[in-house]
């Protein structure tokens, strides 16, 4: 796995690479807001209020949030137009009023390129130990509550090719591995998928672009010999992307942007003895907004803000009002653009 000081590690490699180049990196401190952390049903909003172990340690159900990030970029080989460069970033978020909600994730990319918008890009990603909230195991007990954290490995390799003047396509494959902490093993998933983005330069204006996800997740507990679980978790999801940015012909801001994301996920579960799961569906909507401000020629501000709904189709009504829920996110995000030349 990749774990936070390793990817710390690798960023200060990034800067000693022998490369006549410069190492580019970049520091970010973000400051938030999470009116729904644990993502609570309307339904459980009631059930928290009478069984404080719901909650786990926290003490609300909203929370401030405190992000610090560092990237960094280092040119390791270039011949006329090809080159080859290798980036590194570091993320770390801690929720106020949640303690258990502190975590760290990273990744580092390789990317070869040979012309503009014309490169491939090998990524890694690694999200440790993401806490989402204490949950009944009911493979083991109907009413003891446990905390529930996975961790994520996310490998993905990605093409950018230039189609014309105004327009260029990302093609990506990729493997997700989604393991959780114990108790709550059985939930394991190994998601492959596939992605295509097609994106195009707005005349005066900005740019558009709308990305098709494609995945399955395969769940591994259900099967002999070693299995903590009989059911299947399995899944298969469709996820459609569409962003806008506006960056030219805007008094005083620099960029105005807006995108929908929505994911449909249908589960492969048909056990009835498995309600949770069985027969279930669900649309994940999420509609961001933003505006970015360069207050300096190495510094900038953005302000952004995040609806996110989801809706749950099942048999079994409380299935249905379990599995739904509203969230709502403001965020203020300052970076600083930095270069470190040893030449």
């Amino acid at each position: 796995m990749l774990h936070p000081k390793k990817i710390i590690i690798c960023l200060l490699i990034l800067s000693c690479l022998s490369a006549r180049t410069p190492f580019d990196y970049t520091i970010g401190i973000t400051g938030g807001y999470d009116n729904n952390v644990m993502r609570f049903s309307l339904e459980e909003f009631d059930q928290a209020a009478m069984d404080s172990d719901l909650m786990g340690s926290a003490k609300t159900f909203d929370s401030f949030v405190y992000r610090i990030g560092v990237s960094g970029e280092k040119i390791v080989w270039k011949s006329m137009k090809k080159e080859l460069s290798i980036n590194g970033l570091f993320n770390w978020a801690d929720y106020r009023n949640n303690p258990e909600r502190e975590y760290a994730s990273g990744g580092v990319d390789a990317i070869f390129k040979w012309g503009s918008y014309q490169n491939i890009k090998y990524s890694l990603r690694h999200l440790d130990s993401f806490y989402l909230r204490h949950y009944v195991n009911r493979d083991v007990s109907t009413e003891t509550q446990s905390p529930c954290a996975f961790t994520d490995r996310n490998q993905s390799i990605a093409l950018t090719h230039r189609i014309s003047k105004r327009y260029w396509v990302n093609l990506g494959v990729g493997y997700l591995q989604r393991y959780y902490d114990k108790p709550f093993t059985e939930f394991d998933l190994n998601i492959n998928y596939v992605k295509v983005k097609l994106n195009q330069k707005l005349r005066k204006l900005g740019n558009i672009s709308f990305q098709v996800n494609r995945g399955r997740a395969t769940s591994q507990s259900h099967f002999l010999p070693d299995r903590p679980s009989s059911f299947n978790r399995s899944y298969e999801t469709m996820e459609w992307y569409l962003p806008i940015k506006i960056q030219k012909g805007i008094p005083f801001l620099n960029e105005i942007g807006i995108s929908v994301r929505q994911e449909n996920r249908v589960y492969a579960a048909e056990d009835p003895n498995d309600p949770l799961h069985s027969g279930r569906n669900h649309v994940d909507s999420k509609y961001d907004l933003w505006i970015k401000k360069n207050l300096t020629e190495y510094m900038k501000v953005t302000l952004s803000g995040r609806y996110r709904i989801r809706e749950t189709e099942s048999a079994y009504n409380w299935v249905t009002d379990l599995k739904s829920f509203n969230q709502l996110q403001f965020w203020c995000k300052m970076e600083l653009d930095l270069v470190y030349d040893r030449y």
